[in-house]
């Protein structure tokens, strides 16, 4: 049925885009100011005089900020008290690095596109990119705040348990890979989970590479975990690890079909490569709702300026069928997607 749209319908839907971008941008700055951990810290909530006190805030820009959070509903406030709380459920969307619901990255990304907004329009006339590089290190932390909890939470309880063997294999000891290992969180947790597994991550990226370095060191994992700066695509190793894992990451290689040969030729016979992606939609005519909206535009703003920068394929997310046919192109054996009830991720398991 079609939906009947008036000029007034349409003019509200800019405000609220208007009112979403806001929100975010409060967001931001009440994560930078530490204005979010201080009132979750507080357990009662702060006035507008302790917000500014405690974070050493300007008066009224604290007043100005805590007016917009409100009225985005980030925040709560009480007449009586005169005391703003956090929004139901904010903290821990916020806050909490563990929470699998942990919505930060979404927040950081968008101060990030502010600032690179303009060079992205430049790049629309020009057909340049823009290297990882220029994305800067809160771009990094926007990538970990994004995946830290599908890391520690829904890799090992969810896409390990189903690849059959898998956890069983690997609890008895073995080696593992993971190609574009950012910064460090998912070697972390694969070493945790496996402790008698020796691990090894790739990521072309010095920033990176130096937080998972700082990471492995801060959990004592040195000894068996190693975080190399080498491209996916130089890998050279033949026969050597038992399984490898890429986290949303084969569609930033420079050449995934490279990767996919060289990850097949360092898998040792019978062993295991773990592919996840973004689940993107299959055809642009499937390009609707905030979900999409969403990933569409971070496919505009990061994945296609990076990887055209870099020379790389430039697609965005891969879909199922490209996934598919470049793991069979590889000769990897066995591919099949996963059957995930979480919407956002599309995994891909195949074995050599």
């Amino acid at each position: 049925m079609q939906t009947f749209l008036t000029k007034e319908g349409q003019a509200l839907k800019l405000f609220e885009w208007a009112a979403g971008a806001a929100s975010l941008r409060m967001a931001y700055y009440g994560l930078k100011h530490g204005i979010l951990q201080a009132i979750h810290e507080s357990g009662q909530g702060l006035t507008l005089d302790e917000i500014s006190e405690r974070c050493s805030l300007d008066a009224r820009y604290a007043r100005a900020w805590a007016k917009t959070a409100l009225a985005g509903e980030l925040l709560d406030y009480d007449p009586a008290t005169r005391r703003f709380t956090m929004a139901p459920f904010m903290d821990s969307l916020l806050l909490d690095d563990e929470d699998f619901h942990y919505q930060a990255g979404l927040v950081f990304n968008n101060a990030v596109e502010s600032r690179l907004a303009d060079r992205v329009g430049d790049c629309f006339a020009t057909g340049e990119g823009i290297p990882f590089a220029d994305y800067g290190q809160e771009m990094v932390e926007t990538i970990h705040a994004f995946s830290k909890a599908a890391y520690e939470l829904f890799l090992p309880s969810v896409l390990l348990p189903a690849v059959p063997g898998l956890r069983d294999r690997l609890a008895a000891g073995g080696t593992i890979l993971e190609l574009g290992c950012g910064a460090g969180a998912g070697l972390v947790s694969l070493a945790r989970a496996f402790p008698e597994c020796t691990i090894t991550g790739l990521d072309p990226d010095p920033t990176s590479i130096a937080l998972a370095r700082q990471r492995i060191d801060a959990a004592n994992l040195g000894e068996r975990v190693h975080a190399e700066e080498m491209r996916a695509e130089d890998l050279t190793s033949v026969d050597s690890f038992d399984f490898i894992y890429t986290q949303i990451s084969l569609h930033e290689m420079d050449d995934a079909r490279i990767v996919l040969v060289n990850a097949r030729n360092a898998l040792r016979e019978g062993g295991t490569l773990l592919i996840t992606e973004i689940r993107g939609p299959e055809s642009i005519e499937d390009c609707t709702g905030l979900y999409n909206a969403v990933l569409a535009h971070i496919d505009l703003f990061y994945e296609i300026p990076q990887a055209v920068a870099k020379g790389g394929h430039a697609v965005g997310f891969f879909t199922r069928s490209e996934i598919e046919e470049m793991a069979g192109e590889a000769g990897l054996t066995g591919v099949r997607e996963l059957e995930l009830e979480q919407p956002l991720y599309a995994a891909f398991v195949a074995t050599k």
